[in-house]
């Protein structure tokens, strides 16, 4: 039977207060107060204040790795906008933390790392795990405290879960000195007022009604409309909102990362990702709601974005911080999406003095056009590589897309199945969708599959994880199994690192050295931990191998040969390296190597150019224009005309 209990919401039955005040009861005491019902970790010097946490009710989840318990805690915090509370010991264990937590500030997802320290009388004096995690994870954390003094540890554990959860979310690191914890007395708690079971809710707040007015006074003009959402409307809550406005201004509206599914992407306004980029420069009027700036989204530059001389541009952000001063907005807004979207939707109304929507037959129809576009080349595609072998990774995401259920939770852990994953499935509720955030981690698959089974008990999970990130963090698949947390872990083994298959020694010299024992059985390593498993090689075994998986309801393990030495995959690698290209010059580059490039149509060849202009690196047009078989000139025409400049 699972120890996830799926009608479990609060504390386990419990002891009460312990009489006896310490350091780490004040500490376990504050936890309880305040909502954290789960903790994930390693033990070591933290344990007497996750024993006091376990004894009041908290339920602990014991892991193999810290970075697994790290990831588990990032998916358990953004799925529940609660703080994922993440524990582990001094010096190496608290070094292992790293990585989720450079996860969690990418993804802003609400952590709490507790980490037990030595005692601080042998801080510089050679004692057994030394370490400083406060200082340590400053780059990783919104912020970071040594505990000194234990009758505060109820006001730090309090602000800590509090300020995790307030927008931008974000992990906070508090590190526990063995003295700290073993400090005793009747002193009462400083600054301190207990809670009340419940995780801090934080107040919402509206954005001035001016700059609401002047938000509504473009839209109501609008005549191509489009909506994109971000992060700022899944954490305040604003699905709702968001398509009840893009109803009634019968917009379509594109939803991004952990909000991919804020409006369901099975809605007729819904956009993919595959054929935003054609409507937003259509687009008349763009509003970004809650969305980052950042590589991920080009910051709203061209070629990807419309210029403000084709388009207006209204922002709405959380915080004046995510304001992004390189985009000239007409309208900049700062509130709560969630409110924010209500005020701009009443305001709409009363302007129009109606509540029936916005009539854009013609806008519409383009949009229908597109996605209409979009599905009938990704099925020409899939149909070109399917039942190849290995396995085209097109054909693997497809039947993983076709097979979860409506709702599943999909993890990406692959560099490579991410790429063709991502178009393949539909959000039909945010958060249901995980990916790596913008840190991009590896090996953070099987963790965050723990965390989401934690989270969302008894429903699907699917995580996909390439060979690399199963290498890295394989064995607390024994996790998975220890509390049967059903995930169904799909492998995908090209025995190689990543996107280094795609274009072998085209791309280096040396890639040999970068590959995999080939043939690596993973299904027959976990077999005898008890798990579900299969192995596929062939494509017409993968979909009944994907439904004995799904329906096995325990935690199966899928080893899937697979590849995909294709040209559309091998992108991403192009605009990461072509600086490296562009130093090494075009003579050094080989024929296979430059079909690549001469498959790239001449936006893309655009996007190239800007991404080594991102990472510091200018190149010359002209480069760019012979490595990618296009005029000069035509690259030139279509840089002025989409705005973008270099």
């Amino acid at each position: 039977m699972s120890a996830v209990d799926p009608s479990f919401t609060g504390l386990a039955p419990a002891f009460g207060r312990h009489e006896h005040r310490t350091g780490a009861r004040e500490a376990a005491q504050a936890l309880v107060d305040n909502g954290v019902t789960d903790l994930f970790g390693i033990h070591g010097y933290i344990n007497p204040v996750i024993e006091e946490a376990v004894r009041l009710g908290a339920r602990m989840w014991h892991f193999r790795h810290e970075q697994a318990a790290g990831f588990a805690a990032e998916a358990y915090g953004r799925m529940t906008r609660k703080p994922g509370v993440f524990f582990v010991s001094a010096s190496a264990g608290m070094a292992n933390a790293l990585s989720s937590l450079s996860q969690g500030i990418g993804t802003r997802s609400p952590i709490l790392l507790l980490v037990g320290q030595h005692g601080t009388a042998g801080d510089h004096l050679g004692i057994l795990q030394e370490g400083y995690a406060a200082e340590a994870f400053t780059t990783v954390a919104k912020w970071t405290h040594r505990m000194t003094d234990w009758e505060l540890n109820s006001y730090w554990v309090h602000k800590a879960i509090t300020d995790s959860v307030s927008y931008p979310a974000g992990p906070v690191v508090l590190e526990f000195p063995l003295n700290n914890q073993f400090a005793h007395g009747e002193a009462v708690q400083r600054k301190y007022i207990p809670g009340n079971g419940f995780t801090p809710v934080v107040p919402q707040t509206q954005a001035d009604p001016a700059r609401v007015a002047d938000a509504v006074e473009i839209l109501a003009a609008a005549e191509r409309p489009i909506l994109l959402a971000g992060d700022g409307v899944y954490w305040s809550d604003g699905s709702g909102e968001l398509v009840e406005l893009a109803e009634y201004l019968n917009a379509p509206t594109g939803s991004r990362r952990t909000a991919r599914g804020a409006i369901s992407e099975k809605h007729p306004l819904a956009v993919a990702a595959g054929y935003r980029g054609q409507l937003l420069r259509a687009a008349d009027t763009v509003l970004v709601v809650g969305l980052r700036a950042g590589e991920l989204e080009s910051w709203f530059e061209p070629p990807d974005w419309p210029t403000p001389d084709t388009a207006t541009y209204i922002q709405i952000q959380e915080t004046a911080e995510d304001l992004w001063w390189g985009l000239d907005s007409r309208a900049d807004l700062v509130g709560s999406s969630k409110l924010v979207l209500r005020q701009i939707l009443e305001g709409l109304k009363a302007e129009r003095a109606t509540d029936e929507p916005v009539s854009r037959p013609d806008w519409l129809a383009r949009v229908e056009s597109a996605r209409s576009a979009f599905t009938e080349n990704r099925a020409a595609h899939l149909n070109v590589v399917r039942d190849r072998e290995p396995i085209h990774t097109y054909e693997l995401a497809q039947a993983i897309a076709d097979e979860a259920d409506q709702d599943a939770t999909i993890i990406y852990d692959s560099y490579q199945g991410s790429l063709y994953l991502t178009d393949a499935v539909s959000a039909v509720r945010p958060a249901q969708i995980l990916d790596a955030g913008p840190r991009v981690a590896l090996g953070q698959g099987v963790g965050m599959a723990f965390g989401a089974g934690v989270a969302r008990p008894g429903s699907q999970i699917i995580s996909l994880i390439g060979d690399g990130g199963i290498g890295l963090a394989g064995m607390d698949i024994e996790t998975l199994i220890r509390y049967d947390v059903p995930a169904v872990l799909v492998v995908l083994n090209n025995s190689s690192w990543g996107g280094n298959s795609l274009m072998r020694e085209d791309i280096q010299p040396d890639i040999g050295s970068w590959d995999m024992t080939p043939g690596l059985r993973y299904d027959r390593v976990f077999e005898p931990f008890g798990c579900h498993v299969e192995h596929v090689e062939h494509a017409a075994d993968l979909r009944p191998a994907l439904r004995r998986a799904l329906d096995s309801g325990k935690v199966a393990v899928l080893n899937v040969v697979a590849d995909s030495e294709s040209i559309e995959s091998s992108v991403p690698w192009l605009r990461l390296k072509i600086g490296e290209f562009y130093s090494r010059g075009i003579d050094d580059l080989s024929d296979n190597l430059i079909a690549h490039f001469r498959a790239l149509s001449k936006v893309e060849a655009l996007r190239l150019h800007k991404s080594a202009l991102d990472n510091g690196t200018r190149i010359p047009l002209s480069f760019i224009a012979e490595l990618c078989g296009h005029p000069e000139s035509d690259l030139e025409e279509l840089a002025v005309t989409s705005g973008y400049r270099y």
